[in-house]
């Protein structure tokens, strides 16, 4: 069975969400076996944001772990629930 890393480097359009997720530290957890959900913005969606508002951040995990918690929920969830 596919973890979410697996599933979100398969998807092919979430390059910059994995990118987050490394610089959180979140690799290892989001690999590992359970039943989680993540409302995952294409890498499209990151393109919308404010010029340097991304790089800012990436470069604060203070504020990244917290921002990235708000995309992720325990269980699994139907997009079309």
């Amino acid at each position: 069975m596919k973890n979410l890393i697996d599933a979100a480097t398969d998807a092919g359009n979430l390059k910059k969400l994995l990118s987050a997720f490394n610089s959180a530290s979140l690799i290892d957890m989001l690999r590992s076996p359970g039943k989680d959900t993540i409302h995952a913005p294409t890498d499209a969606s990151f393109k919308r944001l404010p010029a340097g508002s991304l790089d800012a951040l990436f470069k604060d995990a203070r504020t990244l772990k917290p921002f990235l918690s708000y995309h992720m929920m325990v269980g699994v969830k139907a997009a079309n629930a």
